[in-house]
């Protein structure tokens, strides 16, 4: 009796032409233990899966990304916007209910809603024939424009024909290039309205004009009589007569289209600088932008991260020598074609040839650049203390425009300008120095000394703290202070005065060491 005896016609003939085949190719049809194992230990992947036990889910990781979170989370937190000519400021609340807007009054302990939500849902809904209700709103671009008066937009529906600019003449060139010239295109039509919060009334802006908006690369004097930035790793400046022209050509449009637009408009500049090289460069240079981005936009504008003594008559700036560091090497393997590289320097722990920072000061009555000498710690780092009502916070670069409306004006600490303040941070980042310069005199004194053993770490918090001190001690109001520097502990520096040897620390108490 053989073994094909017992099962049926048609699997028999399978069975014995399989072993057949195997047979005859020299290969043994028994599989091993450890086979038929991961056979039954590993079925297929499910969708999203690398594949086997233990492996990563991303599919259900993206489930929790921050960009899909934030479509399921209501507000958390608080982002005061604060009105002009006063104390008060006013902020939106989202919840399931919807997205309320108040003003709030800190003199008087009071907030109090903008509007009531579906009174306005019903005057938009009249207006723009599109249905509405208080708790969709579609009120976007909110903005206060004195401190009783706001204005804001809605989206249509409805689309509406946009003309299109065209010039008088196209080379041939060109139109190969872009094709012929468009003479519109379809938008949805967008509402602006203003409300006074008086007298309680809504009126639609039927002769609205596109505001202005301030590029990033613009850093704009006090008196809005001088614009300064940087192209090709150098300092230029301009006339704001002049770059009055670029923000009309700019109007009403963004991005990449504005550029083109303003790259059209011829202008009055003058070059300030001529050592500017690249890793040695006034102001920002390529970072975060692939090889091929950095080599496109070197004769583009620039941000050059000054910021302005409050009388314009000097800009002061940080300016960082990076040529004898070695390069990092980042990968753009998302949003391309095919990978770039961004290629930067960076100082890693432990290397001889790390960035040089230096600090220099620009006298635009006599146009004279100069190099802040205080005695310097072997490889430190330096930055400005900003007035904290300027743009760009109190470190860093900022100001200018970024795309906004308002323009953000960097100036100084000190209202003062024979008073620059600014930090120093040690390599080892055991000392830290608050100090202040006199522009006009060349002379640095050191204000604060921290010494720790242990590492010191710069947050956000502390610099803001630092620069809070300066107007709580009258430094905006023209008065520096007094006195040895102070040294220790933030909550134990004093403060010699006229008259007494010592007062109360200027933060008594039990503090955390970053507040």
């Amino acid at each position: 009796m053989t073994v094909l005896a017992s099962v049926p016609a048609p699997r028999a003939r399978l069975i014995f032409t399989t072993l057949a085949l195997v047979a005859a190719a020299g290969v043994s049809a028994v599989a091993s233990p450890s086979t038929i194992e991961a056979q039954h230990m590993s079925p297929q992947a499910p969708e999203g899966w690398v594949g086997g036990p233990g492996s990563a889910n991303y599919e259900l990781g993206a489930r929790f990304a921050p960009y899909r979170l934030r479509a399921l989370v209501h507000s958390t937190s608080v982002n005061p916007n604060w009105i002009e000519e006063g104390d008060r400021f006013w902020y939106q609340w989202e919840n399931s209910q919807g997205t309320f807007y108040y003003v709030v009054d800190p003199d008087r302990a009071s907030k109090s809603l903008i509007f009531d939500n579906n009174w306005l849902a019903a005057e938009l809904t009249r207006i723009t024939r599109d249905p509405w209700d208080g708790q969709h709103l579609p009120v976007r671009a909110l903005k206060f424009i004195d401190d009783k008066t706001i204005q804001f937009e809605v989206e249509s529906s409805q689309d509406e024909e946009v003309e299109e600019e065209v010039g008088d003449q196209q080379d041939e060139e060109t139109e190969r290039r872009r094709g012929p010239p468009a003479r519109g295109r379809a938008e949805k039509k967008v509402f602006h309205f203003e409300y006074d919060l008086g007298t309680r009334e809504l009126r639609e802006l039927e002769d609205w004009e596109d505001p202005v908006r301030h590029p990033g690369w613009a850093n704009v004097s006090p008196d809005t009589s001088m614009v300064i930035y940087n192209k090709e790793c150098n300092l230029y400046s301009m006339p704001y007569s002049e770059y009055e022209k670029i923000l009309e050509a700019r109007r009403g449009e963004t991005g990449e289209k504005a550029d083109s637009l303003e790259a059209e408009v011829e202008v009055q500049e003058t070059q300030l600088t001529e050592d500017g090289e690249k890793y040695y460069c006034y102001g920002s240079y390529g970072r975060g932008d692939t090889d091929n981005e950095t080599e496109e936009n070197w004769g583009k504008r620039q941000q050059a991260g000054v910021t302005w003594s409050h009388d314009s008559r000097y800009f002061a700036m940080t300016r960082q020598d990076r040529r004898e560091v070695e390069e990092l090497w980042v990968i753009h393997s998302v949003g391309n074609e095919r990978p770039e590289l961004e290629s930067y320097p960076y100082d890693l722990p432990g290397e001889e040839n790390v960035t040089q920072t230096e600090l220099l000061v620009y006298d635009m009555v006599d146009g004279d650049m100069t190099r802040i000498d205080d005695d310097p710690w072997k490889d430190q780092r330096m930055g400005i203390f900003n007035a904290p009502s300027s743009g760009g916070g109190f470190f860093g670069f900022g100001g200018g425009g970024g795309g906004s409306e308002e323009l953000r004006i960097r100036m100084w600490l000190s209202d003062n300008p024979d008073e620059l303040y600014f930090w120093r941070r040690s390599r080892d980042q055991h000392r830290v120095d608050l100090m202040v310069a006199n522009p006009s005199a060349g002379t640095v004194r050191a204000v604060v000394e921290e010494r720790r053993n242990t590492y010191g770490e710069r947050r956000p918090d502390l610099v803001v703290g630092a620069g809070r001190l300066g107007p709580s001690l009258q430094v905006r109001g023209g008065r520096e202070l007094e006195g040895p520097p102070h040294r220790g502990p933030l909550a134990r520096r004093r403060h010699p005065r006229r008259g007494r040897r010592r007062r109360p620390g200027l933060l008594p108490g039990q503090w955390p060491g970053d507040r």
